[in-house]
């Protein structure tokens, strides 16, 4: 399903807004050690492919401080290609099927789902490097 919900600015911003680029929706929040753990690599990921991939993180957060607070090392905003939104009814993760953080779906250029990665993963090893280039290229 197409998410629409509010960033971190208040704009309103929808999955279907990154239509024709890969998307990463990631169900996250800073309270989750594993979803902490895996949000440099995905990061590096997203800056690797310079705007052909995007990242839809979708915090389960209770404050938006916390996610603020979570942000500092990037300067208290999302990074570049990456959109931070805050799911404060947690709609997200039932919409999608989502038991437990983190989870992330990767969605292709028309928004149809591609895999499902449940747990922390290091997104910017080679085979997921790999994986991407595979994608982004179709």
């Amino acid at each position: 399903p197409d998410v629409a919900m509010e960033d971190l600015e208040g704009k309103t911003v929808r999955v279907s807004d990154c239509k024709d680029r890969t998307v990463i929706l990631s169900c996250w929040a800073s309270w989750c050690d594993p979803c902490v753990a895996e949000f440099p690599s995905m990061v590096k990921l997203v800056e690797f492919f310079a705007g052909k991939v995007v990242m839809v993180a979708v915090s389960a957060d209770h404050t938006k401080e916390d996610i603020v607070s979570f942000l500092k090392p990037y300067g208290g905003k999302a990074p570049a290609n990456v959109v931070v939104l805050w799911d404060k009814d947690r709609k997200v993760p039932e919409q999608y099927g989502t038991e437990v953080l983190p989870e992330s779906f990767i969605l292709g250029k028309e928004l149809k789902l591609i895999r499902k990665v449940a747990g922390s993963e290091d997104w910017f090893a080679p085979g997921a490097v790999q994986l991407f280039t595979e994608i982004v290229g179709r």
